[in-house]
C-alpha cells in the first residue's frame, strides 16, 4: 500500500487552527467525529452523499451555505463547545437514537429512506446544538473563518499535490 504523504503536516495545520477552541488534537480518519474524553477531532477528505445532505440540511434549516469541510470541522468543535450543556437523559436519548438510526441505515438500500434517517440524525438535540454553534460562529466571524479556511486550504493543496491527486488546481471559495 502506498504511503500517504503530508498527513502529519495537514493534521498539525488543522490542529493549530482549532486549538483556540480548546481542541487538543486533530487527525485524519474515516469520518468527522469528536471524542469528548480528550477533545480530539477526526476529519475525512472523502466526501459522501451524507455530506451533501448535511450541507443541504444546514442551508435549509439555517439559511447558510459555506465550504463543507470547514462547516463539518466547526460542527465537531460545536460538540466540544456544547459538552456539558446536554442533560444526561438527553445525551442517553441521542445515543440510543443514533444506534437505532445506524441500524436502520445499514438495513436499508433505499436512498430516500436513508436521507430521511440522516435528517433525523441531524435533528437530534446534540447534533443541532453542535450545528447551531458552527453556524453562529461562521455567521459572526466570517473573516476568521475565511482566514482559517485559507490556511487549511493552502496545506490541502500541498497534500494533494504531494499525493498526486488531480482536480485541485481551482481554488475553492467560501460562500
Amino acid at each position: 500500500m502506498k504511503k500517504i504523504k503530508r498527513v502529519n503536516k495537514l493534521n498539525k495545520v488543522i490542529t493549530k487552527e482549532l486549538k483556540p477552541f480548546g481542541i487538543s488534537k486533530v487527525t485524519m480518519g474515516k469520518e468527522y467525529a469528536y471524542y469528548f474524553n480528550d477533545s480530539h477531532i477526526t476529519y475525512t477528505l472523502i466526501e459522501t452523499i451524507n455530506d451533501e445532505w448535511f450541507d443541504e440540511f444546514v442551508k435549509e434549516r439555517f439559511n447558510l451555505y459555506t465550504e463543507s469541510f470547514i462547516l463539518s470541522l466547526l460542527h465537531e468543535v460545536g460538540h466540544h463547545k456544547a459538552n456539558g450543556n446536554i442533560d444526561g437523559d438527553i445525551y442517553d436519548f441521542c445515543t440510543e437514537e443514533k444506534e437505532r438510526i445506524e441500524k436502520c441505515v445499514k438495513s436499508s438500500n433505499c436512498t430516500e429512506e436513508i436521507k430521511k434517517l440522516n435528517w433525523e440524525y441531524f435533528n437530534l438535540p446534540d447534533e443541532i446544538m453542535a450545528t447551531q454553534w458552527a453556524v453562529n460562529y461562521i455567521k459572526r466571524h466570517p473573516k476568521k473563518v475565511k482566514k482559517m479556511w485559507d490556511n487549511i486550504y493552502k496545506e490541502l493543496l500541498k497534500f494533494y499535490k504531494k499525493n498526486y491527486v488531480k482536480g485541485w488546481q481551482q481554488p475553492l471559495t467560501m460562500v
